[in-house]
């Protein structure tokens, strides 16, 4: 889940956003995928969200023809608020709470809203990580919702990016296998790194980074 986030905001910072995300999606459905087969929830997990799922990688068609007919600026404006507000209020240890969050109305406009957001900044993580941790899941489980929540959006994100004739070039198509490499190799450093010092630590050090470069990303999105 934090590397396709975290290379999203850096090649943000570096390269324009539409970029960034057309070279995300394959190491970002990859290594999602990765995380939605392991464990023992999956059939579960996917007899009880499926239509929300579908529904959400749907949504992602409303937010990519939106990013398309915005500028460039205001996504990546909007991508460095997601960034921002996300890292404080998990840095804050604040929980959200979603009103009446099991009936179908308001569980169709968590996931549908996830869509059209992943659609319009390329950023997966919101409002989705909100509602699956105000269901209190056991972490195997939680972070197996999130994963396959994830390959969901991140394979219709690849989709509607076609659909609007972005073209996955040979340049394009290269650095995003590689960085499925340089992914699966960074998974693995963090499991090591992870190993060798305190767990909240690790994940404060994540977060803080998280948002330095979302207000970076802010104030280029302001500058240009």
């Amino acid at each position: 889940m934090g590397l396709p986030t975290i290379s999203l905001v850096v090649m943000t910072l570096i390269l324009d956003i539409e970029t960034a995300i057309t070279m995300i999606v394959i190491p970002s459905f990859v290594t999602n995928l990765w995380q939605a087969l392991t464990g023992k929830h999956l059939r579960d997990l996917i007899r009880e969200f499926w239509f929300f799922l579908i529904l959400s990688g749907l949504s992602v068609y409303i937010g990519t023809t939106l990013f398309f007919n915005m500028s460039n600026k205001l996504s990546t404006l909007l991508l460095a608020l997601i960034i921002i507000f996300y890292s404080i209020i998990v840095l804050s240890g604040k929980k959200i709470s979603f009103l009446n969050r099991n009936l179908f109305i308001n569980k169709s406009v968590i996931f549908s809203s996830n869509g059209i957001l992943a659609g319009l900044t390329g950023t997966l993580i919101v409002p989705g990580v909100f509602y699956f941790q105000s269901l209190n899941f056991k972490k195997e489980k939680l972070l197996q919702a999130l994963g396959i929540h994830f390959s969901v959006l991140s394979l219709f994100l690849g989709f509607s990016k076609i659909s609007h004739k972005t073209i996955f070039d040979f340049e394009i198509l290269f650095l995003s296998l590689a960085s499925c490499v340089s992914a699966f190799i960074g998974m693995f450093v963090g499991r090591v790194i992870l190993k060798s010092i305190n767990e909240r630590m690790f994940r404060k050090i994540f977060l803080f980074s998280l948002l330095i470069i979302g207000i970076l990303i802010l104030f280029k999105a302001y500058i240009n």
